[in-house]
């Protein structure tokens, strides 16, 4: 008997929640904006609300109140309680009628996809970091009433913001992504080193023109003391561009999240582990991209959840430095063709680049369901020294094989290799990429070759997360000597490559802690190559035939910096001069 009532109580439930979801709703627009004070404040005016309830209670117990009124419906504390803000209304309005509700028609909208729209709404003004908070309350009744058909509510949007404060200063630690912005065009980020420690601080003004906008100055300094400093501006494209241009930006798709990114940048890339070189690096550079917090970063990089577009001009001075001798300083510790290949150069470059960033996985770090791609271009000529098109991409694919099916106590319960095959989970992926000189004419013209690349350009192939079982840079043309740190060679880097992988993977059997958190088991097999267009075009058989091949296993788990995993790989098929390594570690933000 208790139990049929508890199935009818738990049925009346779930057709109350049903009819809930689909209550229509019509909403005022514009929405209202409103600003409360920052959390200090706050807990000031609280505790002197407490101290007048406690005064008013006190009171009353000496007097008696006859009627009171409540036929009015007391307004909120944000509403009365409204500060001044920095932020533009219309630039929130504009964001709110991007979340794809419907505003214009005055058509009523299911409560269940206003409370979708406005979750994404919430968590795309909490990205730029430029606030507190953000909540959205809806449900305080318009002074219109209802709507001419006298069965849909209207309602009004409010808006709350907490602003944070209009100037951040930091000061502390981090870890160096030089690797990934070098490398980022060949392998997405995918080069899996173990970046740098370094000192970072930074000074940045949030939010000034009402824009999220941000303008930072940044200065760091890694392990090897070497520092780097930019100043960058970030803002949303439409408030950068006059009244025609702008209305054309926010009528298109999506259009009030694109945003600008203006940069200039002084930095040392170090490749004395591949190369024996750093590359010396002065740049400006403009970035438009579908995101205003991906236009100012690569758009690969943890906080970039969504797919990403983008197109960044970029003017740069380079500077190839070799190695110097340890012990005799007047002499050069590299090799002939890392010397030959030193010296400044002036890039201009072009690029368009795409990436899925894990949208269709079911974890954008550690996927074992569904589909990730990347790519893009790169066209670089006159007024700068190099001239080349590059062109680069890849996929994988992530197929449950076996459903999770036991739960913790199952687990214990169960044997190994039951265990084992629980959450079994197949990987595929496959890069590949080329690039192609061009001297415009005489324009271009590098110092070992008309038609030649520049080293700082090429693919270079290798490392935990890409090739496993090879080090980054660890196959492809070498020479035939190296600096101290390269002892087989100095990589001199391909104009075409390919990398391919296929993996199984499993939560990890026999401690449920480690499965719980994300943490799989896996084995893996991969195969690439890397050599020079000439050498790839005049015979692709022995392009595909200098394939090297690895097997073996290892741990991963996504994490708040990326992929991170450690691996023991046997190398199958390799060439002499390859830089091999069994076992490895190392962070990544792409499947490989």
């Amino acid at each position: 008997m208790a139990k049929n009532q508890q199935e009818k109580l738990q049925a009346l439930s779930e057709k109350l929640s049903q009819y809930v979801q689909k209550f229509p709703i019509q909403l005022v627009f514009p929405a209202n904006v409103y600003g409360i004070k920052p959390s200090s404040q706050l807990q000031q005016q609280q505790q002197q609300q407490q101290q007048k309830q406690q005064q008013q209670q006190q009171q009353q117990q000496h007097t008696t109140t006859s009627v009171e009124d409540i036929s009015q419906e007391e307004e909120p504390n944000y509403t009365k309680d409204n500060v001044p803000l920095r932020t533009s209304s219309d630039f929130i309005n504009y964001r709110l009628l991007d979340t794809g509700i419907d505003f214009i028609s005055g058509e009523p909208t299911s409560l269940s996809n206003l409370t979708e729209s406005l979750q994404d709404f919430v968590k795309d003004l909490e990205k730029t970091g430029c606030y507190e908070s953000v909540q959205v309350i809806l449900g305080r009744q318009s002074k219109s009433g209802q709507s001419s058909s006298g069965t849909t509510l209207i309602r009004e949007l409010d808006v709350v913001l907490q602003e944070k404060k209009w100037y951040k200063l930091y000061v502390g630690g981090g870890l160096k992504q030089d690797y990934h912005q070098a490398f980022s065009a060949s392998s997405s980020g995918a080069m899996g080193m173990m970046p740098k420690m370094q000192f970072e601080t930074s000074a940045s003004l949030i939010n000034l023109t009402g824009e999220t906008d941000v303008t930072q100055l940044y200065y760091s300094l890694d392990q090897t003391s070497t520092p780097s400093l930019s100043l960058q501006h970030t803002r949303p494209l439409y408030s950068l561009l006059p009244g025609s241009w702008s209305d054309a930006v926010l009528n298109m798709d999506q259009g009030s999240k694109f945003g600008v990114t203006l940069k200039a940048s002084v930095d040392t890339m170090d490749y004395d582990t591949f190369r024996s070189s750093k590359d010396h690096v002065q740049k400006v550079s403009v970035k438009v991209s579908n995101d205003t917090v991906g236009s100012s970063t690569m758009g690969h990089l943890p906080g970039n959840d969504g797919v990403y577009t983008g197109v960044e001009w970029s003017l740069a001075l380079r500077d190839v430095i070799p190695r110097r001798h340890c012990t005799v300083p007047f002499q050069y510790d590299a090799s002939p063709e890392i010397i030959a290949a030193s010296g400044p150069n002036l890039k201009h470059s072009l690029v368009a680049d795409y990436r899925l960033n894990g949208y269709l996985t079911d974890d954008r770090f550690n996927p074992t369901e569904g589909f990730d791609a990347n790519g893009g271009v790169e066209v670089a000529g006159p007024p700068g020294d190099v001239g080349f098109v590059k062109l680069w991409g890849g996929a994988s694919v992530h197929v449950p094989i076996v459903s999770e099916q036991l739960d913790s106590d199952e687990r214990e319960k169960s044997g190994f290799l039951k265990q084992l095959f629980n959450g079994l989970s197949l990987h595929t992926s496959i890069h590949g990429g080329a690039m192609k000189g061009f001297d415009f004419g005489g324009l271009c013209c590098n110092s070992t070759g008309r038609h030649s690349t520049n080293i700082s350009d090429r693919f270079h192939v290798g490392g935990s997360h890409q090739l496993r079982g090879f080090l980054p840079s660890g196959i492809g043309p070498r020479s035939a000597i190296g600096g101290a740190s390269t002892p087989g060679g100095d990589s001199m880097g391909g104009d075409v490559f390919y990398t391919a992988s296929a993996s199984l993977s499993v939560p990890f059997p026999g401690n449920q802690f480690l499965a719980k958190n994300g943490v799989r088991l896996f084995a893996f097999a991969n195969a690439g190559t890397l050599t020079s267009f000439e050498n790839a075009m005049t015979d692709i058989g022995a392009f595909v035939n200098s394939s090297r091949t690895a097997v073996g296993g290892g741990v991963s788990v996504g994490t708040g910096i990326g992929r991170l995993e450690a691996t023991y790989a046997v190398p199958l098929r390799y060439a002499p001069s390859d830089a091999r390594r069994s076992v490895q570690a190392g962070i990544g933000f792409t499947f490989g």
